[in-house]
Formats: C-alpha cells, sequence, structure tokens
C-alpha cells in the first residue's frame, strides 16, 4: 500500500471512529473531513530529542530517522557535506526539536519521516541552513509550495558540494 492510500486510510478509520463514538454519546452534530484536518489548521507537532545525527538534513529521535522537509544537504562523502554534518551536529544533536508534519506527507521511501524542525529558539532549522552553501532548498520530499519559495529567498547562493 502506497503512503497516499495509508494515509487516506487513516483519515477514513479515524472518521468512522469519530462518527462511532458521536452516535454511541447521543451526538447530533456532524463531523466532516474539513472539521478534522482543513489547510487552515496548524500542522501536528511532536517535541523530540535528537540523538544521533546523520547528515546535514537527516538525524534520529526517538528510534526514528527523520529527513528534514524542503532542504537538501551535500552529502557526507564531500567537502559541503562534512561542513552541513558539522553544523547539524552542533545545532541538533542532544538537543530538543519540534517536528511540524505536512499535511499529507508521512515518510519517504525509506521509511524516514518527512518533517519541517523547529529549534528551540523557535528558529526553523531549514531556513538557516539554506544561508549556507552547504544546503538548499528542495521541493523533492513534499514540502509546501510557500515553504520551499521562502527557503530559496534566503537562499544566496544554492546548493555547493566542493
Amino acid at each position: 500500500m502506497s503512503t497516499t492510500q495509508r494515509v487516506w486510510s487513516g483519515i477514513a478509520t479515524g472518521l468512522f471512529g469519530l462518527a462511532t463514538i458521536g452516535a454511541l454519546s447521543g451526538g447530533t452534530t456532524p463531523v466532516s473531513a474539513s472539521t478534522l484536518a482543513s489547510d487552515s489548521e496548524p500542522p501536528a507537532r511532536t517535541t523530540v530529542t535528537v540523538t544521533d545525527v546523520l547528515d546535514g538534513d537527516t538525524f534520529v529521535a526517538d528510534g526514528r530517522q527523520v529527513h528534514v522537509l524542503g532542504i537538501d544537504s551535500c552529502p557526507v562523502s564531500t567537502r559541503g557535506g562534512q561542513e552541513a554534518l558539522q553544523m547539524a551536529d552542533a545545532m541538533l544533536a542532544g538537543h530538543r526539536v519540534t517536528l511540524r508534519a505536512q499535511a499529507g506527507v508521512d515518510q519517504d521511501a525509506s521509511g524516514r519521516l518527512l518533517r519541517y524542525v523547529d529549534l528551540a529558539n523557535d528558529g526553523d532549522y531549514g531556513d538557516f541552513m539554506v544561508t549556507y552553501a552547504h544546503t538548499g532548498a528542495d521541493a523533492a520530499g513534499g514540502a509546501s509550495r510557500n515553504y520551499v519559495a521562502s527557503l530559496r529567498d534566503d537562499d544566496p547562493n544554492g546548493r555547493s558540494c566542493s
């Protein structure tokens, strides 16, 4: 089953469960999908502690790999990738961060969670990283168009891995 199918299946299951609870409790207010998950709702947030940093845009928290939505850091095998890894390690390792989900986006093909990352000081990790040459804005993972456009505005020179 694809990620999209799993997401819609989960939404359908949740709606059925809510409708059942409402019926059992005598509730008369109908519940619609737009009531549960509208684009105007803030994304789900989870605060975690980063236990390991794998590269500039991937880390481990709560036993799960997390790939940061909206950015692409250089591969660790390059000089730029080593710089991104060192910066990510200094900013993330052992620190608590808040993960924000993007509606309709959960995991990549490798099973990594796809999330936006807020640092403890309320700064956006992706926005910070794109100001350096080792990391660029990236729309491939499912980040919102507006977020990627904002990152591109803050990315003075794109990604350079040499």
